[in-house]
């Protein structure tokens, strides 16, 4: 009974601490595969945010509950919208801003993109890939690619598990990146996703990010390791961490006597 008492909380932690990462590692498949989805679907649909976020959101409904009814699926995939709109950042890393400032088609802005600029795709064969434009640092064939990065919050499904795992990432938080930081004291575990695919479409300016130039001139550097955290781990008191001792100076005893007492009021 004794040896029950002491090994039990460990065997049971063990138990849900491997339960919890088969469904993590699970999750982290089926937002890989969605990731691609959304990168095919962005290859052959103009590379605009809303076909790219619509094709993620379908490839998520197996894990929002699936279905073999209609209503069962139009169900799940409300599920996955909604978490998807609220805890999913979804970010086109190329072409970039500037890959549209050297490779926009005017015609084709007027005609298919409404005003907003645009990269053709056509006839990438018989242009020349050494051509780098100065506020890009590509030729048109780098940007024909499109880049993806996907920032899923996966809500841990198992008791007691999900605490123990935000508590460590809140620890290891570096405050760098503001999504993650609001995805774990929201209680969820960042996953990210990246997926690249050749476009099959004319790109539309939409939602994208601005990286300029060639990046240090051209030449490959290291960019170091990444940054890590100083502070001490969090002081549990309770197994698995549910309640935990913020450090500070001990709280003064009621009745302050001597030199050594704090002031008291």
């Amino acid at each position: 009974m004794i040896e029950f008492t002491v090994v039990g909380p460990i065997v049971t932690l063990l138990g849900l601490a491997t339960l919890q990462y088969g469904l993590l590692f699970f999750e982290k498949n089926q937002v890989n595969q969605a990731t691609f989805m959304a990168a095919r679907a962005g290859s052959t649909g103009n590379s605009t945010m809303s076909t790219i976020q619509e094709a993620y959101v379908r490839a998520l409904v197996p894990a929002y509950g699936g279905g073999s009814t209609a209503a069962k699926l139009a169900e799940s995939y409300a599920k996955a919208l909604a978490d998807v709109t609220v805890h999913t950042r979804i970010e086109v890393l190329n072409p970039t801003v500037e890959s549209f400032s050297d490779f926009n088609d005017p015609i084709l802005s007027a005609r298919i993109g409404n005003g907003k600029r645009v990269i053709p795709n056509s006839g990438q064969v018989f242009k020349s890939a050494s051509q780098i434009k100065p506020n890009s640092g590509q030729n048109i064939q780098d940007a024909n690619l499109l880049k993806l990065r996907i920032t899923h919050g996966y809500k841990p499904q198992v008791p007691l598990m999900g605490l123990i795992y935000t508590r460590f990432l809140k620890w290891q938080d570096t405050g760098a990146d503001p999504v993650n930081t609001a995805l774990i004291a929201s209680g969820r575990i960042p996953l990210v996703s990246h997926a690249t695919l050749q476009m099959q479409s004319d790109a539309i300016e939409d939602i994208t990010v601005s990286t300029p130039g060639l990046g240090n001139g051209g030449t490959a550097t290291n960019p170091g390791n990444p940054p890590v955290v100083s502070t001490p781990p969090p002081s549990c008191v309770t197994t698995g961490c549910t309640v935990i001792s913020l450090p500070g100076p001990p709280p003064p005893p009621d009745d302050c006597i001597g030199d050594n007492c704090p002031v008291c009021t």
